[in-house]
């Protein structure tokens, strides 16, 4: 965790309505962070668009996006479960698959890492599929449902074998604690600490940005 904190410190800078640039996303592993309702796929999307206004584009979107079935759902799902809006076209393709929200949705913690453990073999699968594609650039919606039970480690090594992906992933306490928020805070520890550029949301309104 002091890893974490020095980088946050190192090389601060606010930016509360910068435009979204195509020139700082290309060639980059940029990581998008926040609470929930902070705005993390919202900011996504709009990277997203930019880069497919390219000539030529080749990409690939992988949204990890749970299911939440409200009436089985402990505490709020307000603001969970938003989806990428892709417009699939021959090079741009969006991968996609029933992803549980074991914190909301499980009975008990021993429920809820039987449910982690599915998402990972559905994200693997849907991973495996998509890095087929020979694409240039990767988007990825919801990474922390992966580390909820995946290796972070094989995560990034998936973000690395493109030349530039953009990911976001919740980081924050609205949700509670527990094994699986352990686990996967220590995932996006992982991940803040390798990547190229940092956006760290707090509200609609402010962000910060490192790199």
């Amino acid at each position: 965790m002091k890893g974490v904190q020095t980088k946050l410190m190192e090389k601060q800078k606010t930016d509360a309505h910068g435009p979204v640039s195509v020139d700082k996303l290309l060639g980059r592993f940029t990581l998008i962070i926040g609470d929930i309702n902070t705005g993390k796929t919202t900011l996504t999307q709009k990277m997203l668009d930019l880069y497919c206004l390219q000539e030529g584009v080749r990409a690939v979107v992988v949204d990890l996006a749970p299911t939440i079935v409200a009436s089985n759902s402990k505490g709020t799902t307000e603001g969970i479960g938003g989806m990428l809006k892709v417009f699939e076209s021959p090079g741009v393709r969006l991968y996609h698959c029933r992803i549980h929200a074991p914190r909301l949705n499980a009975r008990n913690e021993r429920e809820a890492r039987k449910l982690a453990a599915e998402n990972a073999r559905r994200i693997e699968s849907l991973f495996e599929s998509a890095l087929s594609e020979g694409a240039e650039g990767l988007f990825v919606n919801d990474c922390s449902l992966y580390l909820h039970a995946g290796s972070a480690e094989k995560f990034l090594g998936w973000i690395r074998s493109l030349p530039t992906a953009v990911v976001n992933g919740y980081y924050g306490s609205s949700l509670g604690s527990g094994p699986i928020s352990d686990r996967e805070r220590e995932g996006m520890n992982h991940l803040i600490n390798r990547c190229d550029r940092l956006i760290r949301l707090k509200n609609q309104s402010k962000r910060t940005l490192q790199g």
